[in-house]
């Protein structure tokens, strides 16, 4: 249910759209909580459903009609104890699907490791690059916001910054493992 909380959280801040929660997920929290586009608007149903935000339709002439979904009390009460509960067990614990194919990586020769490891690192250079634009983001979104309160999106950032500069530096030292040990068996042959 945490992509619900995140609309909600969204939504706490200030009405949005169905297409503005997809672009704020996607300049926001995608590098810690990838949302598709129908899982958000599926998700705004079920909240609507439940009474944790309710939508308005605003007609317009010169684009489609869109409907904007406010949180109300009962939303903002569910999100806040949220909130307040803390950490999960998910704080420390994840699925990898990539991580188990490194597991059984042993497998495949050293240099066919080598070379998915290349392949995660150049996948994770391009995604440090991309996350240069959550700056710009956060002064998009938190242009009428107390400094406190975008202070907590600015740590998830620097979170994401580490976390990525981590996977690129341990992808880095595995590449040089794995090509160390072809090099050890072309010595040998």
């Amino acid at each position: 249910m945490s992509l619900a909380f995140g609309i909600l959280g969204f939504l706490n801040y200030t009405p949005m759209s169905g297409y503005d929660l997809v672009k704020a997920f996607e300049s926001s929290l995608q590098f810690f909580w990838h949302a598709q586009n129908s899982h958000i608007y599926l998700e705004l149903k079920k909240l609507e459903k439940k009474g944790y935000i309710w939508g308005e339709t605003v007609i317009q002439s010169e684009r489609p009609n869109k409907k904007i979904f406010s949180i109300t009390e009962t939303g903002r009460k569910e999100f806040m104890n949220w909130l307040f509960e803390g950490a999960d067990k998910d704080a420390t614990h994840f699925k990898s699907s990539f991580l188990m194919k490194v597991f059984f990586g042993g497998n495949m020769t050293p240099a066919q490791s080598a070379d998915m490891l290349r392949k995660f690192k150049t996948e994770c250079e391009a995604y440090l690059k991309n996350m240069e634009a959550a700056p710009e983001s956060i002064e998009k979104y938190g242009y009428d916001m107390e400094t406190y309160q975008t202070i907590y999106w600015q740590f998830t950032v620097d979170y994401g910054y580490g976390f990525i500069k981590n996977c690129i530096d341990w992808a880095k030292r595995c590449i040089q493992k794995l090509e160390s040990i072809n090099e050890e068996n072309l010595r040998e042959d």
